[in-house]
């Protein structure tokens, strides 16, 4: 591993908990200033917690034997001294195998059996039930143990072939599969369906996920590796070996599951070591690996920039043994490179995107609410130090324009309570599209358009009509929102322009992205259909497992527009309230204030001394406030 690489990883994952620390001291100064205020609070919150929380994502995906669980081991695990993963011939990963680490749990290796996959739980569902896996307690002090423990990772079972062929391990139409059936009846399958490690890694702790795909049989029996767990990872590493070239299982892996998916995905063109001929110049070597690269590139339909060429094996041995030289020709420095300027940079920058659109426009509202307050301290000072020395007369002429304004604000303030009520009653409406039983029934319906016709038809039709159905409750939802808005717009405009309350613009209420991803569902839907591979009526087990996590995926969409919807109303309608208790308290301090100064005069130059306190401490909080935004902007 190198310097640059850990350091990249080091400084991603200090930019990610500075960010985290000043949108806490951001909350917690509102929290100082606006007690009642929690909706901004919560929402603050939950970003620094997501923040804290966020991984950094790598998927290794390949057909078997392309060295990818020893490219895993030479980028990030070279500094024990020996292989981490088992990827000895024969002898790799038989699973998908996610490393990380999380410091609530000891160090452990987490497996599921593979006769889960007859289960109708997701895989997501299932990490949430402890009682399903086998533990191994892993000991990172012991390099005995660990190895011996991780080998389990490569473990099979022998299964009958008719289980392996609906459990989709086995396909017995393939020729190239028919020799693994034994006489027995039985065929060797992996023992796991998936695996988990938990490692006290440098690069793990500081927010690095690791994911190893194993093979074209494990990607096309798990739809939430495509249909999510792919897709979600930040970078794609798709490797080929030199001695193959791109195969047809690869090209298929390619064309199903990354390049259409993959937010940042790359080509590693593995195992250069084997055009290393004795006989032939540096030159001829590198111009034949050369030759593969491009190749590959067009055939995968890449910038050559995008192909990698590599030699995993020996980028292990060259780090273990302190080979210089042989790392540099391993060609490993070059993906080192590209993880750490552009896969970590992009992600810092997408986080940074983020916090901006959540947290600033919060800033922006603070420091004009904060300016706002400032003015309207300094205004009554300068009444106060106006009427200083004035007569009962002058002051009582004050407190009547004071309370004139009062009753015409408190009539507006009466006016926004009527359409709070009206827009209150109408969001109800709008959750109703979104709501828990609505998505219940919209699966319900699903489910049973499918019960008939477990065909590659008769999914087409149900993913369909399911992500239909939620794309028309979130089109709904998302007009009334609309509506909801032009209203509150109204009411907001009304106490800026009467009583100069600061602007307060609330964002439209956008569900696009929800709708956007039912769409690339159904869409999955089709190239799954089409896919002549999936058209054998042995396959219902498949379609069954495809439907699952197709549902899985639009209901998790479903949700989170639920929850987009529930947050917006409460940005809506929440943050004005605040603002209109403050305004009103901050009229009636005023009012009480010239009634003490009529009842007795020599309370006054006590009031101005207090407000000078306050204006004090509103500038010095000016100024924490400025603190806090220019640490969100470093």
């Amino acid at each position: 591993m190198s310097i640059h690489l850990e350091q990249e990883v080091a400084d991603f994952s200090e930019r990610r908990m500075r960010l985290a620390t000043a949108i806490t001291d951001y909350a917690d100064w509102l929290d100082r200033q606006h007690g009642i205020d929690a909706e901004r609070t919560l929402r603050l919150a939950d970003t620094a917690s997501s923040l804290r929380q966020d991984k950094l994502v790598v998927a290794f995906v390949a057909e078997f034997s392309r060295g990818k669980t020893e490219l895993i081991n030479a980028l990030f695990f070279a500094d024990h001294g020996q292989r981490l993963l088992p990827s000895d011939a024969g002898r790799t990963t038989m699973c998908p195998t996610e490393l990380f680490s999380s410091p609530d749990d000891a160090p452990s290796l987490s497996l599921l059996p593979i006769e889960t996959r007859r289960r109708e739980e997701s895989l997501a569902r299932l990490r949430h039930m402890p009682i399903e896996w086998c533990r191994v307690s892993l000991d990172p002090t012991d390099p005995r143990q660990l190895q011996e423990s991780l080998k389990k990772l490569t473990e099979t079972k022998a299964m009958p072939a008719v289980d392996a062929i609906e459990l989709g391990l086995w396909n017995s139409d393939d020729a190239s599969e028919r020799h693994q059936l034994r006489p027995d009846g039985t065929v060797e399958v992996p023992a796991w369906r998936y695996a988990m490690v938990n490692y006290p890694h440098p690069l793990l702790q500081a927010g690095l996920t690791i994911l190893d795909t194993p093979g074209l049989n494990a990607l096309g029996t798990e739809p939430e590796l495509t249909l999510s767990v792919i897709p979600n990872a930040h970078a794609v590493m798709f490797l080929l070996a030199t001695d193959t070239g791109v195969t047809r299982s690869d090209l298929e892996i390619w064309q199903k599951h990354v390049h259409r998916h993959a937010n940042y995905h790359v080509a590693v063109l593995n195992k250069i070591d084997m055009l290393w001929d004795e006989l032939k110049s540096d030159a001829e070597v590198q111009a034949t690996i050369e030759r593969q690269a491009e190749e590959a590139a067009r055939v995968l339909k890449l910038p050559r920039s995008r192909v990698f060429t590599v030699s995993a094996q020996k980028a292990l041995a060259a780090s273990i043994r302190g080979d210089g030289a042989l790392r540099v020709r391993s060609g490993i420095e070059s993906l080192e490179y590209l993880l750490a300027h552009q896969v970590i940079p992009a992600r810092r920058d997408m986080l940074y995107h983020a916090v901006s659109r959540e947290v600033m426009s919060l800033l922006d509202e603070s420091r004009l609410d904060l300016s706002a307050r400032l003015k309207r301290s300094s205004d009554e000072l300068i009444q106060l130090t106006q009427l200083s020395g004035k007569n009962r007369e002058m002051i009582e002429q004050s407190r009547a324009a004071l309370q004139k304004e009062k009753d015409s604000y408190d009539a507006t303030a009466s006016q926004f309570r009527a359409t709070r009520k009206m827009v209150q009653a109408q969001g109800e409406h709008l959750l109703s599209y979104l709501s828990e039983d609505t998505l219940s029934a919209i699966c319900k319906n699903g489910r049973e358009a499918l019960e008939g016709s477990w065909t590659t038809r008769g999914l087409t039709s149900g993913i369909r009509q399911l992500s239909g159905q939620m794309s028309e409750r979130i089109m709904q939802a998302s007009q009334l929102a609309d509506n909801m808005l032009d209203a509150l717009d109204q009411a907001y405009i009304r106490f800026h322009r009467l009583h100069r309350l600061p602007k307060m613009q609330v964002p439209r209420l956008d569900l696009g992205a929800y709708r956007n991803r039912l769409d690339a569902l159904s869409r999955e839907t089709e190239a799954f259909c089409k896919d002549p591979a999936n058209l054998l009526l042995e396959k219902r087990f498949m379609i069954r497992r495809f439907y699952a996590g197709l549902a899985e995926e639009a209901r998790k969409a479903f949700n989170l527009a639920r929850m987009e919807a529930e947050r917006w109303l409460r940005i809506a309608l929440d943050p004005i309230m605040t603002r209109i208790r403050e305004h009103k308290q901050y009229l009636d301090t005023r009012l009480a204030s010239l009634q003490r100064i009529l009842e007795n005069m020599g309370t006054l130059h006590g009031r101005m001394a207090q407000i000078k306190q306050e204006i004090g401490t509103l500038r010095h909080e000016k100024t924490e406030l400025a603190r806090i935004a220019e640490q969100l902007t470093v």
